[in-house]
């Protein structure tokens, strides 16, 4: 009995010590797992923390970049702004004048009265004409001057005699006549149309002669005498109190002259 005892204690202290060794394993390797979970939880804490916390930074960053570009764009806009307040500026203080002398002319014109504008350049036009029309009367003036004088002192040189010809009052010369002038070139022909231009120089000098200007004087007669060169012409003025018979020579590239004027007692042409 006694050594059954004993084997039997031998098998509970057995079974109790494997027991407590399995008792001791579950209890290490609960402490391992709950080592394990406490120093896997902080990992895991630390990188969440970590990633939270760059995730932060980056957010602050964006913020801080959106700020400052916030900051710059209402400073480009003020920028902005007070570049288009002086340019506005600008086109107002030009526009001003022309608004206020818009805002004038428009007042005037409602009162019925001629702008300011309009009327200084009226006034300077017909200042502009009037000296140009009082030179020009004096040009005409002078120039009439000038041919009553050169007139007087052909009279003056002029020698007049009696005539034994028949129908002649008297025959005059004046050695100053010249020759008119003539715009034919070439050879000189004479020609009697009165749509040429050797008649109507025939005729500027017989006005010569005379005295009688063109639109005041008659052409009874205009022929040739004696030559291509030579011609003889009767005139007399429009009320007809005196008729002239002027003889003409060709002077060439001078045209026609006077040489001999008489004074007829009746007109034989008319």
């Amino acid at each position: 009995m006694p050594k059954y005892n004993s084997r039997l204690d031998k098998r509970a202290k057995k079974k109790s010590n494997v027991i407590l060794n399995s008792l001791i394993g579950v209890v290490l390797l609960l402490i391992v797992v709950v080592g394990a979970t406490i120093f896997l939880g902080n990992d895991t804490e630390q990188a969440a923390g970590d990633n939270t916390a760059s995730d932060t930074d980056v957010a602050d960053s964006s913020a801080s970049e959106e700020e400052e570009e916030e900051t710059e764009e209402p400073a480009s806009t003020d920028e902005d702004t007070e570049e288009n307040e002086e340019a506005s500026e600008d086109e107002n203080s030009s526009e001003e004048p022309e608004t206020e002398e818009e805002s004038d002319t428009d007042s005037e014109n409602a009162d019925g009265e001629t702008p300011v504008a309009d009327g200084e350049d009226l006034a300077s036009d017909e200042e502009s004409k009037e000296p140009k029309e009082e030179k020009e009367e004096k040009e005409e003036k002078d120039k009439k001057k000038e041919d009553e004088k050169e007139t007087s002192s052909d009279n003056d040189k002029k020698i007049v005699k009696d005539s034994d010809e028949p129908n002649v009052k008297k025959e005059i010369v004046n050695p100053s006549w010249k020759p008119i002038g003539t715009e034919q070139t070439g050879e000189h022909v004479a020609k009697y149309e009165e749509n040429s231009a050797d008649w109507q120089e025939k005729v500027q000098a017989l006005s010569y002669a005379t005295g009688l200007s063109e639109d005041n004087m008659t052409v009874w007669w205009l022929e040739r005498n004696g030559g291509p060169d030579k011609a003889i012409g009767t005139v007399a003025p429009k009320d007809q109190s005196t008729t002239y018979r002027v003889y003409l020579q060709w002077v060439d590239g001078k045209g026609w002259k006077p040489v001999k004027m008489q004074e007829l007692i009746e007109n034989d042409k008319d």
